[in-house]
């Protein structure tokens, strides 16, 4: 792939028209504004124009064009975002396979595994009885590819193996394991002959295939059901991928590249447990609904895991969202519980639907998917939906009190809207007989003894760092990729840009070149997209971007300089506030004179 690829991209497509795909924009002047997707805000600091062919956020400081931009708005690298803006501006990708790196090969590997387990779909009889009997069209499956991975050892290992990958890299991609780590399962058959002069084995056997796809619609890892007639109780129902370099289950949610243009549509997010839960519910035409990608519904795997990072997926698209688990389970109700109070702490609206009798949506939508539909329109607000069970479960007007405290509060709390607040707090006084001022006490005098669950912290976590600046890895990444290029290229100039940029990185700069090496295919494949073909030009675009990486480096100290100022103020550090106070004003110089350059 060459330069002129993305060139035609950026002819086809413009910044307001990409970015208004995905946010709200209102004219103003020359150009659009909007609230940040990258950030939470009340008032509209992100700027697009036209003009310059980029964005801008002047609250946490986000910019880039339109490869930058959905690469950080749907959590892809720049090869995932190429991919996705090709698409839409109708440009077909060619990509010389001796440029690929690993991580290139390692998509290479899970695709050309679902299409095994799709050949082997074909073949089964027995499975696409089962896969008909759960109420899946042939359509269906087709759009979701999924497959199936036949019984015995070794079938995708020795189908990998005449098609001439190394074992290491089919390990890498969570498919096969190696021998000693051979756990008891289903797996006879002539295959086992083969696997014992073999030092791997197949992790999926006897399983119904679901592939999970990244945002850009590439499949990085599996999920597989075991078919009921090899249940024995001692295997997992589930079995998924372990995570690789393509695959960190707390970045993803099953079903999102199919679910995000609804969600962005329809203002909502639906989320339901399972893969089978997520296919009947789009084929019943529900499409803005997403899965946990099989990740155990419990409380731990939400807050020990990452489901920060999964709701902040959904967030970017909708802070709107509804959890339809199944509430008789206790293990699941204790999870709904557990992200309802993550989404509400990252300013979400949360909504409950409410499922009783052991029933999963994909039971519901096979027997009447208008079902689905009506328990969805009557989905409840958490606080709503809990307070309801409460006046339902406790029958001893004296212990209300104490259950409203422990189910109820540690939403309120989380809350940021006063408004908000104050409409539940009213709800709650109505519906229990109570005082609004005795509640409002209540709930003040909660919140000086309530201590965050982890859940809350990650997603503090989360927050932070996107308000610091993790759109740097941008800029570092053209940067970096550039210069490589001007080293490959033994051009004089590259040892001084490389000490300038040593130099506004300080301590840091160790850490930037581990991170960046890492992604290091990705990069040199970036750069040769956006600049191979510019080769007189290179000094202008390095310049630039060291002005651009030191703007970002100052304005990362200066925000974090600034949040420690905030804090020494309340504690009355007197002494840590003039040391804090003169250091924000040197930053404040410096980024003075770093836009002094730019406008040189």
């Amino acid at each position: 792939m060459d330069r002129t690829v993305v060139e035609q991209i950026k002819e086809r497509l413009t910044i307001d028209e990409v970015v208004s795909q995905y946010v709200k924009l209102d004219k103003s002047g020359s150009s659009y504004k909007a609230k940040c997707p990258f950030h939470n805000e009340k008032s509209p600091s992100f700027f697009v124009s036209p003009d310059r062919g980029g964005y801008y956020c002047f609250g946490c400081g986000a910019k880039g064009d339109i490869f930058t931009f959905v690469e950080q708005f749907e959590g892809l690298d720049f090869r995932g975002a190429l991919k996705i803006l090709a698409e839409r501006a109708g440009i077909r990708l060619t990509f010389d396979k001796k440029a690929d790196g690993e991580r290139d090969r390692l998509f290479e590997v899970m695709d050309t595994a679902a299409h095994f387990f799709e050949i082997q779909f074909g073949q089964n009889k027995e499975v696409q009885e089962y896969v008909k009997k759960r109420g899946i069209t042939d359509s269906t499956r087709i759009e979701f590819r999924i497959g199936w991975a036949p019984e015995g050892w070794s079938n995708l290992h020795l189908y990998f193996k005449k098609k001439g990958f190394n074992d290491s890299l089919i390990e890498k991609a969570g498919l096969i394991k190696k021998k000693e780590m051979r756990d008891k399962g289903h797996g006879h058959g002539e295959s086992d002959k083969e696997n014992l002069t073999s030092d791997y084995y197949d992790r999926f056997r006897g399983r119904v295939m679901f592939p999970i796809m990244d945002s850009s619609g590439r499949v990085i890892a599996f999920s597989g059901r075991i078919l009921p007639r090899l249940d024995d109780g001692k295997a997992a129902k589930y079995l998924n991928s372990p995570d690789t370099p393509l695959y960190d289950k707390s970045l993803v949610l099953y079903g999102l590249n199919k679910a995000k243009s609804d969600i962005r549509r329809l203002n909502y997010t639906i989320m339901v447990e399972g893969q089978m839960d997520l296919v009947m519910s789009h084929q019943a035409g529900i499409k803005n609904t997403v899965a946990s990608s099989g990740t155990a519904l419990t409380d731990e795997s939400f807050s020990e895991t990452g489901a920060v990072s999964n709701l902040n997926l959904v967030r970017r698209l909708s802070s709107n969202i509804i959890l339809a688990f199944d509430s008789d389970k206790a293990g699941r109700m204790a999870a709904m519980r557990a992200v309802a109070a993550t989404a509400i702490s990252m300013g979400m609206a949360v909504k409950i639907a409410d499922i009783e009798g052991g029933k999963d949506p994909a039971d519901i939508v096979l027997l009447n998917p208008d079902e689905w539909k009506k328990i969805l329109r009557n989905a409840k607000h958490v606080i709503e939906y809990e307070l309801n069970n409460v006046l339902r479960d406790v029958t001893d007007p004296r212990k209300v009190g104490r259950a409203v405290k422990e189910r109820i509060f540690p939403y309120l709390i989380r809350m940021d809207s006063e408004m908000d607040k104050a409409f539940y707090i009213k709800m709650i006084a109505d519906k229990t007989n109570v005082s609004e001022q005795a509640v409002w006490d209540d709930v003040r005098a909660f919140g000086k003894t309530f201590k965050p669950a982890e859940s809350d912290k990650k997603a503090e976590t989360e927050n932070k760092k996107i308000e610091s600046g993790n759109h740097m890895d941008l800029i570092e990444r053209r940067m970096f990729g550039l210069l490589i290029l001007i080293e490959k290229s033994s051009l004089p100039t590259a040892t001084e840009y490389r000490k300038q940029i040593k130099k506004i990185a300080g301590d840091s700069y160790a850490d930037r070149i581990a991170r960046i090496e890492s992604l290091a295919s990705d990069i040199i494949f970036e750069a040769e997209a956006f600049f191979s073909g510019d080769q007189k030009n290179w000094d202008h675009h390095m310049k630039e971007l060291i002005i651009n990486f030191e703007e970002d480096v100052i304005n990362q100290e200066l925000i974090t300089a600034m949040n420690e100022l905030k804090t020494a103020e309340k504690a009355r550090n007197v002494e840590k506030v003039a040391e804090l106070a003169q250091k924000c004003q040197v930053l404040s110089m410096r980024k003075a004179e770093v836009g002094k350059k730019k406008r040189g």
